[in-house]
């Protein structure tokens, strides 16, 4: 996953990036708070990681500005907290999913965050195929695409993109996001790559809302998968005719 971490001390912050990266996590750090609204203005992350002592007396105005962004609905955690009850209440209220106390360890950060991520985003956790993404089955294992029941010609990491796609359906997935979670790169000279990826599986898959997603760029920085108003049949029978991807037989 792809995570912010805000602290003001980087010497403190160093253990706990590199505990969340031996996880699996990127983690892309911050010492000033500026730094971090800058990019989580133009860039998309699945949780922030906020040092309690940087943000203690103003973390709701923090979380609003946060919230308000393209990517406001990923997870917030205060971190290195204070004994404080009333504070540690109020950031709750104010939009925080946890928070963990200084007396904490890497080990409990670590495990509190995959608790979150796991409520926030439970698709990309499960081992079991997606749901509500007819007309459109995924087979992880295999790595095969089916439309209404029909296989869909496509490369690794077309798939891999389109899971993704499919795994944050309704978010704002930034290039370089992209980049990291499906090429394991963030090199901004290659997010031509995500464009060009974007625009197959588009056609490869008919993403347009006569089929019930839209596929669309979001804000100049990246892209969004959302699930537009269409009935959609749960038996397992053939699609309506306006709904055929050109193609591919319903």
């Amino acid at each position: 996953m792809r995570l912010a971490l805000l602290h003001a001390d980087s010497g403190l912050a160093e253990p706990l990036r590199c505990a969340l990266e031996d996880a699996g996590h990127r983690v892309h750090f911050f010492e000033d708070q500026r730094d971090l609204l800058r990019d989580a203005s133009r860039e998309s992350f699945d949780l922030f990681l906020l040092a309690w002592n940087a943000t203690a007396a103003n973390s709701a105005q923090l979380l609003m500005r946060l919230r308000s962004m393209p990517g406001g609905d990923s997870s917030v955690m205060f971190i290195a907290c204070s004994d404080c009850e009333e504070a540690l209440a109020d950031a709750l209220l104010a939009g925080a999913d946890d928070f963990v106390r200084k007396s904490a360890g890497s080990r409990e950060l670590v495990a509190r965050v995959g608790a979150v991520l796991r409520r926030r985003l439970p698709a990309h956790f499960s081992r079991c195929t997606l749901t509500d993404t007819y007309p459109y089955r995924f087979d992880i294992v295999a790595k095969r695409i089916y439309v209404s029941g029909s296989p869909v010609t496509m490369t690794e990491k077309e798939f891999e993109l389109s899971l993704f796609l499919f795994r944050n359906q309704g978010r704002v997935m930034s290039r370089a996001h992209l980049l990291e979670s499906v090429w394991g790169s963030n090199l901004p000279t290659a997010s031509r790559t995500v464009d060009t990826h974007v625009s197959r599986i588009r056609r490869k898959l008919g993403l347009w809302p006569e089929i019930g997603f839209r596929l669309s760029a979001a804000y100049g920085n990246g892209y969004r998968l959302d699930r537009v108003g269409a009935e959609r049949d749960t038996t397992g029978s053939s699609l309506p005719r306006q709904w055929c991807v050109p193609g591919i037989p319903a």
